[in-house]
């Protein structure tokens, strides 16, 4: 089964995606510039093709009631986001990502800081697609 590799810095959280995900999403929502960077660039996975095969460092915060993220306690990483009830599937940071997956377009463009235009003519929304992006498939080859 062709597959894609992640893991933080340090190497002490690393999973594989199975099969597909998503493709990329720049979210430049105010959680995602207080806890990455000025955006964050996420890819999207069904929880039964997301497979963590090491975890020793693994926290989760509750940045809302409604999500999570989790990070490597041990060397800081941002590496997943997810609801906090009944999730079936969790966003990934694609930097952790040994491969590149194709990006589809912006979510709260509204909030963008940085003149820097990235993808200029991908699919932009002020706040939330709901789920408008969520039919977009990335094959892993």
């Amino acid at each position: 089964m062709a597959s894609i590799k992640g893991h933080c810095l340090c190497k002490s959280i690393q999973f594989k995606i199975n099969s597909e995900c998503r493709k990329s999403v720049f979210c430049h929502c105010k959680m995602c510039q207080r806890s990455n960077s000025e955006f964050s660039l996420y890819t999207k996975v069904n929880l039964k093709n997301l497979i963590i095969t090491k975890k020793n460092s693994l926290k989760w915060y509750s940045s809302s009631k409604a999500y999570k993220r989790g990070f490597c306690s041990k060397c800081g990483s941002s590496l997943f986001f997810q609801k906090q009830v009944s999730p079936s599937h969790i966003a990934v940071i694609t930097g952790c990502l040994n491969k590149s997956v194709p990006t589809v377009g912006h979510i709260y463009y509204q909030d963008k800081k940085n003149k820097l235009t990235i993808g200029k003519n991908l699919k932009k929304f002020k706040k939330s697609s709901e789920g408008f992006f969520d039919n977009h498939i990335y094959k892993i080859r």
